[in-house]
């Protein structure tokens, strides 16, 4: 009876220290608001400082830049540094630049993967503002700190340069990797939807609590409801979009980017590009943040 006693509160006292572990490491975890801070203040001091390999440094190593210059993604962390290098060169307008970086909304959809959205502007040593635009990029957890894994931000367009002719946005790729033909699906509902102009079934692409982060709205639009309210169409416009670049990241929850144009009545198009984050949920891929913009 004495050791059943003795084992007794031996369970009792281990039971009591991992759930003590446990509530430590629940309370020493940095929420998302606060990493995603720390990142940008991180950021913008490189950028500030016009260090190149320390901005290079707050991207993971096959991370993906897509931004509204140049007119195709920047592919991996080498290639993102030496981008940078041609930014901050004495030929260029963002020379001695700094950058201001806003977060409005921040949030971690795994245990690993969170996102970010808000505005940004870049402003020379007189304080004029360069360009400024929108970001909603998807970072990853590392080493408790998180890092760019896709960066899409896109500039406010001063105006919207169209070509005279029609042109053709290619094929979208082809991908084994875990629902990827969920995305595509995604991708075709959307473009029917929003050429056949049908506000509420766009905006059901998105998760409840979706972001719409792109040029043609004001400001960041959160949740279906006011996705749904803020659509508006221009008679005339045929949207089209494809698929270049796709990875699943586990979790129910894969990261995409590709082309969009749209064309008007005069045959005229405005092409961008787009940087998605999806949530999968059983036969769809749902929107958890949409963000896109002009190529100028």
């Amino acid at each position: 009876m004495k050791y059943i006693y003795l084992a007794l509160i031996a369970a009792i006292v281990l039971s009591s220290c991992t759930e003590e572990k446990k509530k430590k490491e629940v309370v020493s975890k940095p929420d998302a608001e606060t990493l995603m801070q720390e990142s940008m203040q991180r950021f913008s001091s490189a950028w500030n400082q016009g260090d190149v390999t320390k901005i290079a440094d707050e991207f993971t190593n096959d991370a993906i830049r897509i931004v509204s210059n140049p007119s195709s993604p920047i592919m991996g962390q080498e290639a993102i540094k030496e981008v940078f290098k041609e930014t901050f060169s004495d030929e260029n307008e963002f020379k001695d630049s700094h950058i201001e970086v806003k977060v409005i909304e921040t949030r971690s959809v795994s245990d690993e993967i969170y996102l970010g959205a808000g505005y940004f502007k870049i402003l020379n040593q007189q304080n004029e503002i360069i360009e400024q635009g929108k970001w909603g990029n998807v970072f990853e957890l590392n080493d408790g700190k998180i890092k760019f894994l896709m960066e899409s931000a896109h500039r406010s367009p001063k105006e919207l340069n169209s070509t005279e002719t029609v042109s053709t946005l290619g094929n979208s790729i082809s991908s084994e990797e875990p629902h990827f033909e969920k995305i595509k699906e995604s991708v075709g509902n959307y473009i029917n939807y929003h050429n056949s102009k049908n506000s509420e079934g766009l905006a059901s692409l998105f998760t409840t609590n979706g972001i719409q982060n792109v040029n043609s709205k004001e400001g960041i639009v959160i949740g279906q409801q006011k996705i749904k309210e803020t659509e508006s169409y221009t008679d005339g416009d045929v949207l089209n979009a494809n698929v270049l670049g796709y990875k699943y990241l586990g979790n129910n929850i894969a990261i995409a980017h590709g082309n969009w144009s749209t064309t008007s009545n005069d045959n005229s198009t405005v092409k961008g590009q787009w940087g998605n984050l999806f949530k999968i949920e059983g036969d769809k891929a749902l929107l958890i943040m949409e963000s896109a913009g002009v190529i100028q």
